[in-house]
Parts: C-alpha cells; sequence; structure tokens
C-alpha cells in the first residue's frame, strides 16, 4: 500500500505543476504582449512629438530619454515569471522520471490505485482545496 500511495501522491503532484506551469507560460505570454504594446505607443508617442514644434521638439527630448532608459531594460517580472517556469519544469521532469522508476519496478493493482486517490481526493476536500483530477478519475473505487 505504500507504494500506490507514494505513487498516487507524485502521480497528482506532477499534474498540479503541470496546471500550474499552463497558468504561468499563459501570465508570461500576456506580459510580452503588454511590454510589446507599451513600447509601439511609445514609439508611436516619439514619432508625434518629434515633428512638433520646437518648443514641443524640447519636451519630446525629455521624453525620449524617458523612454529609452525604458527600452533598455525590460521589467523584471519577466524574467522572473521565465526562470520560475523553467524551475518548475525541472521539478516536474524529476517527478516523472520518480514515477516511471515506481511504476516499472513495483507492481501495483488499478483498485488499490483509485483507493489511493480517493484518499488524496478526501484530504483534498476536507482541507478546502479543489481536487484538480475531478473529471478525470470516477467517483468511486471498482472493487
Amino acid at each position: 500500500m505504500a507504494f500506490e500511495k507514494e505513487i498516487a501522491h507524485s502521480l497528482y503532484s506532477a499534474y498540479e505543476v503541470y496546471m500550474d506551469l499552463k497558468t504561468q507560460l499563459s501570465d508570461v505570454q500576456q506580459l510580452r504582449i503588454e511590454q510589446l504594446e507599451s513600447v509601439k505607443s511609445a514609439q508611436t508617442e516619439l514619432a508625434t512629438e518629434e515633428s512638433a514644434q520646437s518648443h514641443a521638439q524640447a519636451e519630446s527630448a525629455d521624453a525620449h530619454d524617458e523612454t529609452s532608459s525604458s527600452k533598455k531594460k525590460p521589467p523584471p517580472t519577466i524574467e522572473d515569471h521565465e526562470e520560475q517556469v523553467h524551475k518548475d519544469l525541472d521539478i516536474l521532469g524529476k517527478k516523472i522520471e520518480s514515477l516511471v522508476q515506481m511504476l516499472t519496478q513495483n507492481h501495483t493493482t488499478a483498485a488499490a490505485m483509485l483507493g489511493e486517490f480517493e484518499n488524496l481526493r478526501t484530504f483534498k476536500i476536507m482541507s478546502g482545496e479543489l481536487f484538480a483530477l475531478n473529471g478525470v478519475l470516477p467517483l468511486k473505487a471498482k472493487k
């Protein structure tokens, strides 16, 4: 029973990491889009200011200094997100390797595995968390 419990918890935590990675990747993509849009708008404003009168040109030089400094330094949040995604991918890879080893080295039955997933589901529900595999696993273990 100990192997089934370890396998069930490893599978579930790998699935949670997978779902978290999907969310983080969409967040990073959204941040990239926002960054590109801000650069485009800054370039458009810069072109408009340069074509204005001499007084407006002096102001555009100040704005140009501000926008050029923002172009030199990309927002650190995007890099932080990407670094976290890479760390989570490494964790997921290690969990999958561990699962392959456990599944190939230990014999287990489907009923025992379903029982362990039911225990895990009960724990998640009792602790107030959502069970991510509700749509994947049947409600009760078959005997």
